[in-house]
Parts: C-alpha cells; structure tokens; sequence
C-alpha cells in the first residue's frame, strides 16, 4: 500500500506520521509532503522523534505539488497543529501523532483489536 501522508507545511507533524507508519508495517510505502513547506524541518520535533529512535535528521520538506497523488492508494491527512512552544509540549503533539498515525493503519489494513 503507497501512502501519502498530506499536511500544511511538511516540517513537524506529516514527517512524524509517516516514519510512524513506516514502523507500523514494511507492507506501507510512505511519502509526506505539505501544500506549503516550510524550508527546513522543525529540529526540535527531530529531537523528540529521536526519543523514539527515529532518526529524521536529514528529512526535508517537500512539496506535494512535486509529487503524482495518483501514484497513492490513500491519502492520509494527517492533523497538524501549531509548533509547540517547549520540548514536553513536543513529546505530547509527538505521542498524539503516534496515536493517530496508527488508528489510520489499524483502519487501512482492517485490524482489530487484541480484545475484541
């Protein structure tokens, strides 16, 4: 499955998604890109990622404009929110995104639940 997770300005949020789902399952073929980019990636969202032995050092922000959106099965618009102002703050919007990063997979590959 080639997913395209979509965002405003591809340097926080959109990123963290996609490496989520890239962990979530080798199956997913993940790009991120925004309407708008931004020049460089949010460093501070690098070091939250880097908690999570993400490594997102290198990560630039691209343009969707750049990209063929029919070459996706999905695209994912991932809930981007407005830069965070301290490193828990960070942590917070980077388990947030996590969260949602992986309902969106449950939901794509139909999984369910351990306890149901």
């Amino acid at each position: 499955m080639k997913v395209l997770v979509l965002t405003e300005k591809d340097d926080c949020c959109g990123p963290m998604a996609a490496a989520f789902l890239r962990d979530y399952s080798p199956l997913m073929e993940v790009t991120s890109a925004g309407r708008n980019p931004a020049q460089n990636i949010d460093s501070l969202m690098v070091e939250v990622m880097q908690e999570c032995l993400i490594d997102l050092d290198d990560y630039e922000p691209r343009n969707v404009k750049t990209i063929d959106e029919s070459a996706f099965d999905v695209v994912y618009e991932c809930p981007e929110n407005d830069a965070p102002k301290t490193l828990d703050a960070y942590r917070a919007m980077r388990d947030f995104i996590k969260n949602e990063a992986y309902l969106f997979f449950k939901t794509s590959f139909n999984l369910k639940s351990p306890t149901s």
